[in-house]
């Protein structure tokens, strides 16, 4: 058996070594991006995560550890045993103090939010809310900035928020729920400390990456910077700060349009939308041995190639991983991971936090007086809006659907991402009145509202995370929000409905362990989610900051009790 072992990781190195494709790697680092070490300890299985690996600081320098692999090839024949890896690994790898505990100087136990929530458990409940922050809070030590080529991780200047549980690093779209939460939470220096460390992210990579990880570098999340910015100006004016960032903030959607538009043409006119598209040489270093596997399934090694690329796009949505991405012969979302093509998909909400951030920046120029510059935003914006409408606009249906470019078609399945223009608040004013009642017929005819624990995030049941019976907090805000800004009578009421059945949810699950978590079971009310690559995280930061800016809009007249009606108590 360890015979057989050793053999297939013999065949798989040299593969690695004589096989490669012509894409960039995933960073330049040769042992946590790319290179025969990643691959031999991946595929060996040393451990059972694959994050644990990369996460691992070097006890030597990169030359020194790879000259000692070298030397361990050489004496093994290029067939080290997983018994030698092993050993190899505990000689030159450590878990490392690279994080420090830090307290923000601006944390408060009793922050105002408090006292707009009438229902005691709830108001408890967020106050144990605003608690867990500080048990959140990290700094990168120094050590990181000193020897940066013996770290996964990216040095960033100020402390931060982590998500909680295996996320031991700042990550893009879950640090937007943060930072409002921070922000209801009275903890605007915070917030603002994290935005900066985006903004740093983007000078060092002219956008930000996935996480603060070199192995994320290649690829980002849903681009909202320009968002974040905007829910702390609104908080605290600062216009002196806006205007020494504004730039920065720009740059980033500089990078998306030259980075991820592609053509579409519908009936005969051609559009340029947003898709999620990394493309980088092989597997996810965090998810090697897992991507590795999938791929030894596909025998065109250059199908294996797209299928890295397509699973790297799909992580980059967010979304990792979900049928939302699966497109079988049949261009329906039937399959597994095998079946991801995740870049022949132009996305719904990928597109609407595009518009609204071209808008949002617009009006940043505008605040600053630079008006001739608002202009030209306004006016991107303008377009994107048009496209998202001609492109993505289902009539018959009543709403917005992700497009296969490739076969010209809407992907008509349920995602709560069907609603973001709404979410974002970038539909123009005529749509609005036309397309808000629509939608609300469609989220209520589509069943994804009826389930007693939340949202799921599809009605498809595959296993994978983002799919039935997983409901994520961010999905439950955008429906909750989207709902809210049509502005009906019928879609108030159904805001308030979502969302109290949500925080009824969390509130439930809290009080039987005193954990917040990353996803819950949409049809056990309180229950924690599963499925997909690694078992469930606690913490945690996104979730935490949905409760709270639920809380926020509707704690006047939200009541714990399930037999009571809104506003009793």
């Amino acid at each position: 058996m360890a015979q057989s072992t050793a053999f297939l990781l013999f065949l798989s190195l040299f593969c690695f070594c004589f096989c490669q494709s012509a894409l960039p790697p995933t960073c330049s680092s040769d042992v946590y991006c790319k290179g025969p070490l990643l691959h031999a300890v991946q595929t060996a299985r040393i451990f059972r995560d694959s994050k644990t690996f990369v996460d691992l600081k070097m006890i030597k320098s990169q030359n020194e550890t790879l000259e000692d692999f070298d030397e361990l090839l050489n004496t093994t024949d290029n067939n080290p045993t997983k018994t030698q890896l092993e050993q190899f690994v505990s000689e030159h790898f450590e878990e490392g103090n690279e994080l420090m505990k830090w307290t923000p100087t601006d944390f408060q136990s009793d922050p105002p939010l408090l006292n707009k929530i009438k229902d005691i458990n709830f108001r408890n409940f967020a106050k144990d809310l605003v608690g867990i922050w500080p048990t959140l809070a990290r700094k990168v030590g120094p050590e990181v900035a000193e020897f940066p080529d013996r770290h996964s991780l990216i040095s960033i200047p100020n402390g931060f928020i982590i998500p909680g549980g295996r996320f031991k690093e700042v990550y893009y779209w879950d640090s937007y729920w943060i930072i409002e939460g921070l922000i209801l939470s009275g903890m605007t220096e915070t917030a603002k400390g994290m935005i900066e460390n985006f903004l740093h992210l983007v000078k060092m990579f002219k956008h930000i990456p996935n996480g603060s990880r070199v192995y994320y570098s290649e690829r980002s999340q849903p681009p909202l910077l320009t968002a974040m910015v905007s829910k702390y100006i609104k908080a605290t004016n600062d216009t002196d700060w806006l205007r020494s960032n504004l730039p920065t903030i720009e740059e980033e959607l500089y990078f998306w349009s030259e980075n991820r538009m592609v053509e579409v043409v519908v009936n005969e006119k051609n559009y340029v939308l947003l898709r999620y598209s990394a493309e980088s040489e092989g597997p996810r270093p965090e998810s090697y041995a897992e991507d590795f596997a999938f791929a030894s399934e596909i025998r065109d090694s250059g199908k294996q190639q797209e299928f890295y690329s397509d699973i790297k796009s799909a992580a980059e949505s967010g979304w990792d991983f979900s049928s939302r991405w699966f497109i079988n012969e049949n261009g329906t979302n039937d399959g597994n991971l095998t079946d991801v093509k995740t870049r022949r998909l132009i996305t719904v909400d990928l597109n609407a936090i595009y518009a609204a951030a071209l808008e949002t920046v617009g009006d940043f120029n505008s605040m600053l007086g630079q008006n001739r510059a608002a202009k030209k935003w306004w006016m991107l914006a303008e377009y994107m809006r048009k496209a998202i409408d001609i492109v993505l606009w289902n009539e018959e249906d009543g709403v917005w659907y992700d497009f296969d470019n490739e076969l010209n078609q809407h992907r008509r399945n349920f995602y709560p991402s069907n609603v973001a223009p709404l979410w974002m608040d970038c539909v123009d004013t005529d749509k609005l009145q036309q397309h808000g009642p629509k939608v609300v017929e469609y989220l209520k005819q589509s069943g994804g509202l009826s389930y007693p624990g939340g949202i799921p995030s599809s009605v498809s049941r595959t296993g994978e995370q983002w799919d039935l019976p997983n409901a994520w907090p961010p999905l439950q805000s955008m429906v909750v929000q989207a709902l809210k800004n049509i502005n009906s009578e019928e879609s108030n009421e159904l805001a308030l409905e979502m969302a109290q059945k949500w925080v009824r949810a969390n509130y439930k699950g809290f009080k039987k362990s005193e954990e917040m978590f990353e996803k819950y079971d949409a049809e056990r009310p309180g229950e924690y989610g599963g499925g997909g690559e690694y078992v469930v995280q606690s913490g945690f930061g996104w979730t935490n900051g949905v409760v709270l800016e639920m809380l926020d809009q509707y704690g006047d007249i939200m009541s714990s009790e399930e037999s009571s009606q809104f506003g009793e108590h």
